[in-house]
């Protein structure tokens, strides 16, 4: 029970270990929601920043105001061409105030005008509704001579009449007119005053204006005249100082990359609604994406580089080399992710960040965009096989170049003009940021726990202080911790997986052994093993506690966390069955836990490729003694390969059965070449030579080897 116990114990305390420190914020909180959280607070963090600092180094002084007269003449950055509402709607207005009105006819004046013809005509001076002057005087003439007006002015009116029904005259007669219509009866000029007054009191207007069809007439007029546009080049005024900012006029100031002064609220506020967004949107683009080891994706540390990335493109801008703050969040993304989660990361922050940094302004958001992409893809396949410092920078600089020949592309598309000033700052700063790259991989190192192809080679350099150590004072596990390394470096390459990573993870393994390296037959020298005067659940606990103390190593040296996770893995949870069954038959009553590893099993291709090959070289090094064959060889891996899976230690790593059979095809050729003999007869076989000059295929045989001595010369 006691056993059970304490193995329980060790198996915490391995679990509090096995993931390193983690860096600053491993051990904060153990969720993976609340590190989803806390990435989106580092982006909502460096986007409220980067936009702040926009605000008050540029916008604050520089900008414009909506509604307000221009601090400044403003001049086109770059060439376009826009549709001008403000100018559009003054010409339709005008176009539409030509049409003064659209004249019908009256159908009640002409029914009017009608009946007090009809009227005149019957002389019936009550439905003619004159005047009461004019009434009272046309009353007084004397009958023959009232009804002789009324008739001739019943004539005139007809005429009139019809004369606007044929459209010849839609309006009223003027007076010239009736007085010549009047004169052409000859009448005495008495009757002709009187007519003229009875025909300037009935020939009222026959037409009026519709307001319904003028508006209709406007509004077709209006809509069939195009759009205004405007085209603008470069060095063109834009706004003159002085001059009001209209709401059109400041949306033509942003397309041209110019800012608004006022507070930037609605973009702050478009920062915190959107970023919640960033996890699902890396989960989704990363689903099929399997880290090298790990069980999470690190938050913290995928929201920093894209956050410090954005900060490093706004100090771009500064300087007039806009899009290469790409370049440091794609050599830190590339050297510490894995190339599939590194490509979503690259793209997506740049995108998001080309929206963020440049306050939407066309130009800047297709160029930083654009060399983003550009950025992302060409990473993906430049970025590999880091060797050194030197190669690195070489690598990143070049990727810089890259970038700046795209800024220099999309500007010459936009017809901007390149000075050598601006060529030289785009050149400065991607050797710049290149160094800022190196400089800073340490420091993510340390602080997120994160592990680059550079600092995989100080840990696999035998000047490493661990290493060393345990040269010194456990040679024989130091020399098996490098022939696992090469051995599983060589299947790694084979199937594709992170060779540097599960050779350094092979050479610190069993650094746990340092503590009693007595204990294990590597360090044993002679015939005599510790282990034959002890108890077996005494031997079982000191071989098993190499993990724990491994790992207490490891945070003593500040191992990377992914380092620690061979530590704790390489064994799983599998059983010591020789001292197991030592006790049992020694009729102690013990239990399997006592003698099995604490674990956990393999979490990771890596950590699950070293335990196979960690277990097959000791299978095969143990068998070497009876037999030496090829046959004998893979039946051993095949029967160590099936135990592990049968056991269920590898249910938790990915291998395909392709990668099984290129693991067993890998290590059988290396074994081959490792533990070969050599037959060669014993001297007493050897038969004397004969005295004609002994058999003529040996003689045949000799001079080709002496030949090809002779010609090797």
């Amino acid at each position: 029970m006691n056993g059970t116990t304490n193995a329980t114990k060790g198996r915490r305390d391995v679990e509090e270990r096995r993931g390193g420190r983690g860096g600053f914020f491993a051990d904060v909180v153990h969720g993976r929601h609340l590190f989803r959280i806390g990435g989106v607070l580092i982006l909502i963090a460096f986007a409220v920043l980067v936009v702040l600092l926009q605000w008050f180094i540029e916008d604050r002084d520089s900008g414009f105001f909506l509604n307000q007269t221009s601090p400044r003449t403003y001049f086109a950055l770059t060439p376009m061409r826009y549709v001008d509402d403000e100018g559009t709607k003054a010409l339709r207005t005008r176009v539409g105030d030509t049409v003064a009105g659209v004249i019908v006819r009256d159908g009640t004046a002409v029914d009017r005008l009608i009946l007090r013809i009809e009227a005149m005509v019957q002389g019936d001076l009550k439905g003619l509704a004159l005047s009461q002057g004019l009434t009272e005087l046309v009353q007084n003439l004397p009958e023959p001579e009232r009804k002789k007006i009324l008739q001739e002015a019943a004539a005139l009116g007809n005429e009139f009449l019809e004369s606007s029904e044929s459209g010849a005259d839609i309006g009223t007669p003027s007076s010239e007119a009736i007085w010549r219509a009047i004169e052409r009866r000859s009448f005495p000029v008495e009757d002709n005053n009187i007519i003229y007054q009875i025909l300037s009191e009935i020939l009222q207007p026959l037409t009026r204006v519709d307001d319904d069809l003028t508006d209709a007439v406007r509004d077709d007029l209006r809509d069939s005249l195009q759009p205004v546009e405007r085209t603008v080049n470069p060095g063109d005024i834009l706004v003159e100082k002085g001059q009001y900012i209209t709401p059109q006029l400041a949306r033509v100031l942003k397309m041209q990359g110019y800012s608004q002064s006022d507070f930037p609220w609605r973009q702050i506020l478009l920062v915190i609604i959107a970023m919640p967004f960033w996890p699902v949107w890396v989960l989704i683009q990363t689903r099929g994406v399997r880290l090298d080891t790990g069980e999470h994706r690190p938050w913290l540390y995928l929201s920093f580089i894209v956050g410090f990335s954005w900060l490093a493109e706004f100090l771009s801008m500064l300087v007039h080399a806009e899009g290469m703050g790409s370049l440091l969040l794609a050599g830190t993304a590339y050297l510490t992710l894995p190339p599939s989660l590194a490509l979503q990361i690259v793209l997506g922050g740049s995108l998001i960040g080309s929206l963020i940094i440049t306050g939407f302004s066309t130009l800047h958001v297709v160029l930083v965009a654009t060399v983003g992409i550009i950025s992302a893809i060409a990473g993906f396949y430049w970025l590999k096989d880091v060797n050194s410092r030197t190669t690195l920078w070489r690598k990143l600089f070049l990727l810089g170049l890259m970038q700046m020949a795209v800024v220099i592309a999309i500007r010459w598309a936009f017809g901007i003009a390149l000075n050598p000033r601006s060529v030289f700052s785009l050149f400065l700063t991607s050797a710049a940021l290149s160094s800022v790259v190196i400089a800073i991989l340490p420091l993510l190192e340390t602080v997120f726990d994160v592990i680059s192809p550079l600092r995989l080679m100080e840990l696999s350099s035998p000047s490493h202080p661990l290493l060393k150590k345990l040269q010194m004072e456990a040679p024989g596990t130091y020399h098996h911790s490098l022939m696992l390394g090469t051995l599983a470096e060589s299947v790694a390459d084979r199937i594709g997986m992170n060779s540097a990573l599960v050779k350094a993870g092979a050479y610190y393994h069993d650094v746990g052994k340092l503590r009693r390296p007595q204990f294990f037959v590597e360090n044993q020298l002679g015939d005599v093993n510790v282990h034959d005067g002890l108890k077996p659940s005494l031997s079982a606990l000191v071989i098993i506690a190499h993990v724990r103390e491994g790992l207490e190593l490891a945070e003593e040296y500040r191992l990377p966390g992914v380092i620690r996770q061979f530590i704790a893995e390489h064994h799983g949870t599998t059983n010591l069955s020789y001292f197991y069954r030592k006790a049992k038959n020694m009729g102690l009553g013990v239990t399997a836990d006592q003698f099995s590893y604490i674990g956990p099993k393999p979490q990771s291709r890596e950590t699950g490729l070293l335990m196979l090959v960690d277990s097959i070289e000791a299978a095969v090094r143990a068998e070497m003694r009876s037999s030496s064959s090829v046959t004998d060889i893979m039946k051993t891996i095949e029967r160590v390969v099936e135990g592990k899976i049968s056991s269920g230690q590898l249910d938790s790593v990915d291998f395909t059965l392709k990668d099984l059979s290129i693991i067993r095809e890998t290590l059988l050729h290396t074994f081959q070449s490792m533990y070969h003999t050599r037959n060669v007869r014993d001297i007493r076989d050897v038969k004397p030579a004969q005295e004609d000059g002994g058999d003529e295929k040996a003689s045949i045989q000799e001079e080709k080897v002496r030949d090809s001595v002779h010609s090797s010369r």
